[in-house]
């Protein structure tokens, strides 16, 4: 979002004006966090893991600098009822956008229900956040997008279980913000959309024993996202559906109207994808063990398992009395199926077709699932940022890896955090690459406080690829984090 400086001191000076007040009328908390990071790399790009997973705050070229400020103002008017806000400001040297708000979002909570308005960096996965690959739907990789969003989230006690069964979900509209990047970035004369519109929502069901009686636990969940309306340069077609009556077809996955393409009317209007999850849980005194599945669907023949060999397939471990080593994640990943190579349909006799789901990809919304460059998903399929001549789409998304994730605690003042990928790549069904492109990236992080500066952090990281797909780099950074309460 490129905002002017005038608009952004406007914001900032009715941001200070607000909490004052609010500070005044009922002696709220308001806290603050304040930081400083900058990083250099061999080559010209940043390497994968210093880059990814950061919610689109770390700029991809090298050599980089940002200062981000978030002000985070909250109240409960009762034990039911709270309300918090948050702004939250980056200015970075060589990012697509050199200033930007990063979040800037209102929430109203009445028990376990949470009432959203504007951008906010959320998670909502069965992943665990700091040490997995990334979910294939929501990961933390792209810029939020602001969104209307209304939600449970946390779990909470289905009635006249005993606390056995338990839920959480949400449903949510957004738009994207990233309409002027793509604008400037698309090669001329080729297509792209913009000001495109956003949906999602998720069911996810537990069973649990809240006694601790029974070991085991079971999550279940469906993630549905959409993307939809906006406007497109495809010749004959220009603004894009986005009626009330559209918003009923795509929300429930039906096909288009009169007005939308000949192709979303006999398949479904917007771009949908999604994700099954499940999860097995494991836990006594010593360690809390799980291994989960997420299934990735990009289509109705990806709903209908026909790529049941894709997908995400992990462990977690937590270590309850370990000290040094506290969290272990071990992750497979594989995309290659994607229904077959061949997109088809059989007339002649009843039957599914389907094939080449080309992940992420969408013939009417270019860029794909992408916010600012950065896959909204999992950033193993290479975001559209990586290229380097306008090409706005996923290149590649058929990809095999193994990761593995370690987190622990060196001691009171010191905590560190690895990563090692291993992968294969092969571009598009469509579009192969010439030649299997290979890639190892890895990332090792140590965080420190030191005991008379308990507000000040600092971390360092030290990151390199090597291989064909992202080249050999090498890189490190220095991050200087301080945060406090204001009132």
């Amino acid at each position: 979002m490129l905002l002017p400086d005038s608009f952004i001191k406007k914001i900032l000076l009715i941001s200070v004006f607000f909490t004052y007040h609010l500070h005044i009328l009922a002696q709220d908390s308001l806290t603050y966090r304040i930081d400083a990071f900058a990083s250099v790399a061999a080559k010209d790009i940043t390497p994968f893991w210093m880059v990814n997973n950061t919610y689109g705050t770390v700029p991809l070229r090298s050599n980089n600098v940002y200062g981000r400020g978030d002000v985070y103002w909250s109240h409960y008017f009762n034990k039911d009822i709270s309300i918090r806000s948050e702004i939250d400001l980056e200015r970075a040297s060589h990012h697509s956008s050199s200033f930007f708000i990063q979040q800037l979002y209102t929430s109203l909570s009445y028990k376990s229900l949470n009432l959203t308005v504007g951008a906010k960096e959320y998670y909502n996965s069965i992943l665990y956040k700091n040490l997995s690959l990334g979910d294939f739907t929501y990961s933390p990789n792209a810029r939020p997008i602001p969104e209307i969003n209304l939600s449970v989230p946390e779990f909470v006690t289905v009635p006249y279980t005993k606390g056995i069964l338990q839920a959480k979900g949400d449903f949510a509209v957004g738009k994207s913000t990233d309409s002027r990047y793509i604008e400037r970035t698309v090669q001329p004369g080729k297509d792209y959309a913009k000001n495109i519109l956003w949906h999602h929502k998720s069911l996810a069901i537990r069973l649990y024993d809240p006694k601790q009686h029974f070991p085991l636990s079971l999550i279940f969940g469906v993630v549905h996202a959409v993307q939809w309306g906006g406007w497109t340069s495809e010749e004959g077609l220009g603004k894009l559906p986005h009626s009330s009556r559209d918003f009923y077809r795509i929300v429930m996955g039906k096909g288009g109207g009169d007005d939308a393409s000949l192709g979303e009317q006999i398949n479904v209007l917007g771009n949908h994808l999604g994700t099954y999850n499940l999860k097995i849980g494991y836990t006594n005194r010593n360690f809390d063990i799980s291994a989960y599945k997420q299934h990735h669907f990009d289509d109705r023949s990806g709903m209908d398992y026909a790529n049941w060999r894709d997908g995400i397939w992990g462990m977690e471990c937590t270590l309850n009395n370990q000290i040094y080593l506290k969290k272990i994640v071990i992750e497979s990943i594989y995309t290659l199926n994607q229904s077959g190579p061949m997109h088809f349909l059989t007339y002649n006799r009843p039957a599914r077709g389907g094939g080449n789901d080309d992940y992420y990809n969408h013939t009417q919304y270019i860029s794909g699932w992408s916010h600012w460059g950065r896959s909204i998903g999992n950033p193993l399929l290479t975001s559209p940022e990586y290229s380097k001549d306008g090409i706005i789409y996923f290149q590649n998304n058929r990809v095999k890896g193994l990761h593995i994730g370690l987190e622990g605690i060196i001691s009171t003042s010191f905590s560190y955090r690895i990563l090692a990928t291993g992968m294969y790549a092969w571009g598009r069904s469509s579009y192969p690459f010439l030649k299997r492109k290979d890639d190892f990236s890895s990332l090792f992080e140590c965080n420190y406080i030191h005991p008379r500066l308990k507000d000040w952090k600092f971390s360092i990281q030290s990151a390199f690829d090597t291989g064909d797909l992202y080249g050999n780099n090498f890189g490190c950074s220095f991050k200087i984090s301080k945060s406090g309460r204001i009132f």
